[in-house]
């Protein structure tokens, strides 16, 4: 009797997206789905986790022992993953082999049987489908004993022990089957694989869907999926943009520098994860953000971030860095311009391309580039990019707006807000729901009690609050521009000294937001916001109309790109 052994390789170091595997999907751990799929298996008779027994690894060792699944962690070469398959495949002594990548939660129970049965039948090494079919499976390998005995043998080189199949896409060695799919899967092409955190957005988009209107023990079918990319672009639109990086090329690297804190709030923090990402799914470019915060990490999406809990130890990191991309995101009144320009000597020597963002035209003589987020700047440098494009935002969700009023008062609530704002809005009385957002360094809000403000700490589900609110009172800052895309009818709180006077004057003029004198004024136009529909409609229309050539992540992209050219 004939042994097949599924063989699930994954490790928690994702130099894009680190931990991926123990991410939640569907309340779940991803890696979890890639079992409840192999148990549906008819061909498969066992499986087992192939991970290393490094101690970065453990939480994935830990998982498996509480489900009960075999997992023996590899000593060797944590890189070499031929020899950590082979040793698991020596040990169980299988017949067939099924290799899985366990960032690949919609593997196909059905075409895993199609595929074995083939290989079983043919007595051949591999398979392979038929010339010019065209299919959404990813992260599968079918081999004979014998086949894996060539293609170990084959794997020579750094690359083939390091991915499953290389050695035989550089010299052929195996005889394979050709196959017909085991349905229509042609239609459209789509990455199922999860590499980084768009293709994460996907999947839990995607898993969320499907278990909104199917039984929990179900799973997630690869037909229905199909269906979802066909008849929904905005769905396929959350990874589309994701590049797949090639085994045999090397990427350039980027340092990424801000800095936050309770006067300087969390918006350059935030941008520059947002950058960080958008790097590695547009360019293949890994990235280290270093941050200068004299307070706890805080949790974060992004695999690799160096704290530095003063201005010297952040420099000296600046100085010394070898990378050949650096982009800087401070603001010029908390870190000294002088000191960020002699930081970047050395890297300048050396040939890196040194990248602004935002508020650093100080350093205009040393940046290669200034990539301002604004529809307003004085400066006329042709290093210089700006404009209501280039405005940096997440993904914005589909959110029907609700008859309701969204407060944001920033990260920290730099101005105070919170300490008279909320008395104010209590007396207001107003019909409508008011949920005041407080920010993760800003102190807890005075709201009155018996208040109509529901107060929401830090929420995750921030951009669909935005997306989701009719009327948004907010700062200066992100939030501001983020509500306004938003369509929102947007009220700004008085700015004081957060923005210059003609960029004030500029934004007045645009007419897509109110701006309000004094916390008095904007408790006035609130009011009249929430009780005036036409003047909602008029402020809505024309945040469209400011937005219509937004580009924001991809503009910066395509600049870094041209910058990059001869890396």
């Amino acid at each position: 009797m004939t042994k097949t052994l599924a063989l699930v390789g994954a490790r928690l170091n994702s130099s894009r997206l680190a931990g991926k595997h123990l991410l939640p999907l569907a309340g779940e751990p991803m890696i979890a789905h890639i079992w409840r799929r192999l148990e549906q298996c008819k061909e498969v008779d066992c499986s087992e986790l192939a991970t290393t027994a490094d101690s970065f690894n453990q939480p994935l060792v830990d998982w498996a022992n509480e489900q009960q699944i075999i997992c023996h962690p590899f000593e060797g070469d944590v890189n070499d993953l031929m020899a950590r398959l082979d040793k698991i495949i020596q040990r169980q002594d299988p017949d067939y082999i099924l290799y899985v990548c366990g960032d690949c939660p919609l593997i196909d129970p059905e075409f895993i049987d199609h595929g074995l049965k083939a290989l079983k039948r043919s007595g051949k090494d591999a398979i392979m489908l038929e010339e010019n079919i065209k299919t959404l499976h990813e992260g599968l390998s079918f081999y004979s004993r014998n086949g894996w005995k060539k293609l170990l043998a084959a794997s020579q080189c750094t690359m083939s022990r390091e991915h499953v199949g290389y050695a035989d896409k550089l010299t052929p060695v195996l005889d394979r089957v050709a196959i017909c799919d085991s349905g229509d899967y042609g239609q459209i092409s789509h990455r199922i694989s999860v590499d980084t955190q768009a293709d994460y957005r996907f999947m839990a988009e995607t898993y969320r869907r499907w278990y909104t209107n199917h039984e929990s023990d179900s799973i997630v079918s690869l037909a229905w999926v199909h269906q979802q990319l066909l008849q929904d672009p905005q769905l396929a639109s959350i990874n589309a943009h994701v590049t797949q990086k090639a085994a045999d090329k090397q990427y350039a690297k980027a340092s990424l520098y801000c800095h936050l804190g309770a006067d300087i709030g969390l918006g350059h923090f935030r941008r520059i994860e947002l950058i960080a990402d958008a790097l590695q799914e547009y360019l293949g470019i890994g990235s280290t953000i270093h941050v200068l915060y004299d307070g706890e990490p805080l949790s974060s999406s992004s695999a690799k971030i160096h704290w530095y809990q003063t201005e010297k130890s952040l420099l000296n990191a600046m100085s010394e860095d070898k990378n050949p991309l650096l982009l800087l995101d401070f603001h010029p009144e908390f870190i000294a311009p002088t000191s960020l320009t002699q930081a970047l000597k050395a890297p300048k020597q050396h040939g890196a391309k040194l990248v602004g963002i935002d508020k650093l035209s100080p350093l205009i003589e040393t940046l290669d580039r200034l990539f301002i987020p604004s529809f307003y700047t004085a400066l006329t440098d042709n290093k210089v990019s700006y404009g209501w494009q280039n405005y940096l935002f997440r993904a914005r969700p589909n959110n029907t707006k609700q008859r309701q009023v969204l407060v944001l008062t920033g990260g920290s609530d730099a101005l105070g807000y919170g300490a008279q704002l909320p008395a104010m809005l209590t007396e207001l009385d107003l019909d409508w729901p008011i949920t005041w957002i407080q920010g993760p360094l800003a102190p807890t809000p005075d709201i009155p009690q018996h208040s109509n403000i529901k107060l929401v700490q830090d929420p995750k589900n921030l951009d669909e609050l935005i997306a989701g609110a009719e009327v948004i009172l907010t700062c200066y800052g992100l939030s501001l521009f983020e509500a306004i895309y938003s369509g929102a009818a947007t009220l700004l709180l008085p700015p004081k000294h957060l923005v210059d006077l003609n960029e004030l004057q500029r934004l007045r003029a645009e007419n897509c937001c109110i701006i309000s004198e004094s916390l008095e004024h904007a408790c006035a136009m609130l009011t009249d916001l929430v009780t005036r529909e036409s003047l909602r409609e008029a402020l809505q229309t024309q945040s469209k109309q400011v937005f219509a050539d937004h580009r924001g992540i991809k503009q910066l992209m395509e600049e870094i790109k041209m910058l990059m050219a001869d890396y």
